[in-house]
């Protein structure tokens, strides 16, 4: 049965057992964690916020575009318009002249009196009285203007009213009724297809909201059942020393074997807590992203010699090198590429029964460099296929030595350099592949 190893650990940090956490230390921790907690929610509404007041604004900036190139537009035309039949003189039958919807031609005298009206449709809104200055200075003007913010209309001197008029001005105005509506339908159109819009927004913010709020719940169920887990594993060879201490320190000479032997355990158990607390430190400095030492690195030179020392240390354990013709450099951390060859070796070492024969092999695969561990042993239950690169994860029924972290220690070092790890189906025994990605 396979399970997980803990593999050879390199000596990171300067946490030893023996170490303890206080109280206060742990009231400190536990509102560091709060304050993160809160600064987490902080920024998750704030982002809800700055997404909705972005759609917003840009809703409304769009709609205030389009609603000013629409009202621009319209009044061009009905410039235009009015330019075109102020152009030429008042025919003097206008009775029998069509006037357009909206438009309006006014006789008026110096007073700002009308002597003539004509209208294009019987629903005109009052047009404003005009005093004579005001008259005199719309008549300098070429082109219409603005009047009481209804109308647009130019003002023609007598030599332009027409025969039969007898007015000393001739007002060509159009009514602007038609462009406020069309404006306001098409501001209502734009609110109409923005509502979906908003609330999409809202929905999306909401499930950010939720996606976040479930991350931080499943952070702090991974946090508790770390803690959990490293506290248990530490419980054990505590106990271990503990039980031991105090048979060394039975009086006499003839317990000295048993003293010894005791004191030898108590050295193993310290042993064992440093390489696990190494781990731990590595594990952290790995999620926290901390950078690693950066070189170019021969992965093929690596390999010969992680199973050179292999080889050397457990002799009884056959283990096969394969490396493909090529070139196999990365840029990587050297020492952290090692452990990742060890951590596969020793965890096929120590899962599989004595004959088993364990091969590493080197090669490229789509500009990626690829390494294999195989073995011809029992492989990995299916139970523990889907969590098997998890931390303190390890067989029910296996009696192999480790801490559980061997293989959780080799995917985060793979995926620190940009590649992956993975288990791969296999008829038998298990079979770990690990990409990294080859220098450009």
């Amino acid at each position: 049965m396979r399970g997980l190893s803990g593999g050879p650990a390199l000596s990171i940090g300067l946490l030893r057992p023996g170490t303890t956490r206080t109280r206060t230390a742990s009231s400190r921790t536990d509102a560091r964690r709060r304050e993160e907690e809160a600064t987490r929610d902080r920024t998750v509404r704030r982002t809800v916020a700055l997404w909705l007041v972005a759609t917003l604004a840009t809703l409304g900036a769009v709609t205030t575009l389009s609603a000013m190139l629409l009202g621009h537009y319209l009044v061009a035309r009905a410039d235009e318009e009015i330019q075109k039949f102020a152009a030429n003189p008042l025919p003097a039958d206008m009775a029998r002249f069509d006037l357009l919807d909206g438009c309006l031609i006014l006789v008026v005298d110096t007073e700002g009196r009308v002597l003539e009206r004509y209208a294009g449709s019987g629903d005109m809104p009052d047009f404003p009285s005009l005093t004579p200055d005001r008259l005199k200075t719309y008549a300098r003007h070429e082109h219409p203007v603005a009047l009481g913010g209804a109308y647009r209309a130019q003002v023609i001197r007598e030599s332009r009213s027409g025969k039969g008029h007898q007015g000393s001005y001739v007002i060509h105005a159009r009514s602007m009724s038609d462009t406020t509506s069309a404006v306001h339908r098409l501001v209502q159109a734009e609110a109409a297809v923005s509502l979906p819009l908003v609330g999409l927004v809202l929905v999306g913010a909401r499930r950010v909201g939720r996606r976040a709020a479930r991350e931080r719940a499943d952070s702090e169920r991974r946090l508790r059942e770390f803690l959990a887990a490293a506290g248990h594993e530490l419980r054990n060879p505590l106990t271990t020393i503990s039980g031991y201490t105090e048979l060394a320190r039975t009086d006499g000479e003839s317990y000295e074997p048993m003293r010894q032997e005791a004191l030898g355990r108590v050295a193993a158990e310290v042993r064992r807590m440093d390489s696990l607390i190494d781990e731990l430190v590595l594990l952290s400095r790995l999620d926290l992203g901390q950078p690693l030492r950066l070189d170019c690195v021969d992965l093929a030179q690596i390999c010969r010699d992680a199973v050179e020392a292999e080889r050397h240390v457990h002799p009884d354990h056959r283990v096969r090198l394969l490396v493909a013709p090529g070139e196999h450099t990365v840029t990587g951390d050297p020492l952290r590429l090692h452990q990742v060859v060890a951590n596969l070796l020793t965890n096929a070492r120590v899962h599989t029964p004595e004959g088993t024969t364990t091969t590493l092999g080197l090669g490229t695969e789509d500009d990626h460099r690829v390494l294999e561990v195989t073995d011809d042993g029992p492989g990995v239950p299916d139970a523990l296929r889907s969590v098997i690169f998890d931390r303190f994860v390890r067989g029910e029924d296996t009696g192999a030595p480790g801490s559980g972290l061997g293989l959780s220690i080799v995917a985060s070092i793979a995926t620190s350099h940009g590649g992956s790890v993975t288990l791969e189906p296999s008829d038998r025994g298990a079979w770990f592949r690990v990409k990294l990605p080859a220098p450009s």
